[in-house]
């Protein structure tokens, strides 16, 4: 969380955020600076688009360059979590999942599209050495909000820990 004060900050002395500005291209902008493994360029001197970098797609092992060939995923999809436990939540707790960093990764658009709305029982990452943390990440946010797996769901999750 230390990261985030001085880069609010810089958005906010370089103009870069503004009052209308959606959370989620904030958040966007905010993961691909951290996420990059190299330094990454702006479509500016204000340095309020990120261009290029170095990320690597955990789900396909595959790495990009361009920042626009990325896209910000809920780790535990949002209307998944609605139908797990969420429905309740206050407006607060809601924002604050959608927002929460250990929810949120960098894939490329055709895998964050794959996979949508599905929990693990539905999707699984193609690149096979990281499904089961795949799963131990899912599961560990879903016990940090009290989000709960179908019966069905839950006789499924055993066999993919072990794949």
């Amino acid at each position: 969380m230390r990261l985030i004060l001085p880069i609010i900050l810089f958005a906010i002395l370089s103009g870069c955020l503004e009052v209308e500005a959606s959370s989620n291209d904030y958040d966007r902008h905010e993961l691909l600076v951290q996420f990059s493994l190299a330094p990454v360029t702006f479509t500016n001197s204000r340095r309020c688009t990120v261009d290029t970098g170095l990320w690597l797609n955990p789900y396909t092992g595959q790495f990009f360059s361009l920042a626009s060939d990325l896209d910000v995923e809920h780790i535990v999809p949002l209307s998944w979590a609605h139908e797990h436990g969420g429905a309740n939540w206050t407006v607060k707790l809601k924002r604050q999942f959608a927002e929460d960093p250990e929810n949120l990764g960098l894939v490329d658009g055709g895998r964050n599209q794959s996979k949508g709305d599905k929990g693990p029982d539905e999707w699984m990452p193609p690149y096979e050495p990281v499904r089961a943390i795949y799963v131990k990440r899912f599961m560990a946010i879903m016990e940090k909000y009290g989000l709960k797996f179908s019966s069905e769901e839950s006789t499924q999750i055993p066999a993919l820990l072990e794949e």
